[in-house]
């Protein structure tokens, strides 16, 4: 009985590392760190790199350098992360940081700018600047280096390219073919007409921006009208001064 029982825990333990461990070949630094689930340096020199625990799941494409100082931070330096469940997972990167509350979501490192594309998650995204942006479902946006005002520079948010996607996320997916057609059939419903949102979004925003400038206006205005006043009541002092005495 006692040797029925070390045979099953050697089989589980067994189970349970293979799911942390790579499907293709992965370079750990120090050595087997990722046992120890905490400052692991990673590698990905096979074809694709996947991690599971708890509530945390997340894959990498080949060629992709990550740093997992806990289950619930990791840092991209190099290549795409997948963060299929993130439930209290941030991904930190050189120009941006990631968390959601739920849902999957992309990290993309390419070239000098970091491209992040929302599947469905609950996401906020903090700049190095330190300024918070939310990213809605079905839609994408890259980021990039501070510029010389000490603002992070980032572009317009726009539909995911979902042509240049569906190759990536077919690399990483562990699905049948059937289930990934009805995965991507799954999403373009839901994210509904993408083009739509995009002009209600940018419509939004530009009322935002007209309704900024129309406050930094009125406030110069303000300015001016009180500059006057005191102008006026410094005038009229000095008149009685020189005048009344």
């Amino acid at each position: 009985m006692k040797k029925i029982v070390r045979v099953l825990i050697f089989l589980m333990a067994f189970q349970m590392e293979v799911r942390v461990r790579a499907a293709g070949d992965v370079i750990e630094q120090p050595a087997e760190c990722l046992k120890a689930i905490s400052n692991c340096a990673l590698q990905v020199t096979g074809s694709s790199f996947h991690f599971e625990k708890a509530e945390q799941k997340l894959h990498a494409t080949a060629g992709s350098a990550v740093v997992m100082q806990s289950p619930q931070h990791w840092r991209l330096v190099k290549g795409s992360l997948w963060v299929e469940d993130g439930r209290g997972l941030e991904v930190e990167t050189l120009f941006a940081s990631f968390k959601a509350s739920f849902g999957e979501y992309w990290v993309l490192q390419k070239d000098s700018r970091v491209l992040v594309r929302n599947m469905s998650a609950s996401l906020k995204v903090t700049l190095r600047d330190g300024k918070v942006l939310d990213i809605p479902e079905g839609f994408e946006l890259w980021i990039s280096a501070l510029n010389s005002k000490g603002q992070s520079d980032y572009g317009m948010i726009e539909p995911i390219n979902m042509k240049e996607h569906l190759v990536l996320w077919n690399s990483l997916y562990r699905g049948g073919k059937d289930d990934f057609v009805r995965e991507v059939r799954h999403y373009r419903e839901n994210w509904g007409d993408l083009v739509q949102k995009s002009s209600r979004l940018y419509q939004h925003l530009t009322e935002r921006e007209i309704a900024s400038v129309n406050e930094k206006e009125q406030a110069a205005e303000a300015r001016r009208q009180r500059k006057a006043a005191e102008d006026r009541q410094i005038k009229e002092l000095y008149r009685q001064r020189v005048f009344e005495r």
